[in-house]
């Protein structure tokens, strides 16, 4: 049986890449109005795989007030860290893998603390 983490990866999965567009990817790193909307869109994303897998595990009520700073807490987490991966990388395997890593590791908190 998945647990909370399983959906949360299922939310990245799809906030972050399902549903990134060739424009978004590619204008992120200039343009902070296409940043902020793939973020939206992400948390959002997130917010709605993460309620799904609490309802479908019999887990607490979602989303509580904890809920709600812990995802205001990763938007603004991934906002900074596509900002620094678009314009202070080269944009590599090397960095993508990095921050793939660091999106993983702070669902994986999220997972730890709710």
């Amino acid at each position: 049986m998945p647990d909370t983490l399983f959906f949360l990866i299922l939310g990245h999965i799809f906030g972050d890449f399902a549903l990134q567009t060739d424009y978004m990817a590619k204008h992120k790193g200039t343009n902070k109005a296409v940043l902020s909307l793939h973020v939206f869109i992400y948390v959002v994303t997130v917010a709605a795989f993460w309620w799904l897998g609490e309802f479908l595990l019999g887990q607490r009520p979602f989303p509580t007030p904890f809920a709600g700073a812990i995802l205001a807490t990763l938007y603004v987490q991934h906002w900074l860290q596509d900002q620094f991966k678009s314009t202070k990388t080269n944009g590599g395997k090397h960095a993508f893998f990095v921050d793939q890593a660091a999106h993983l590791a702070v669902l994986y908190i999220i997972r730890i603390i709710y």
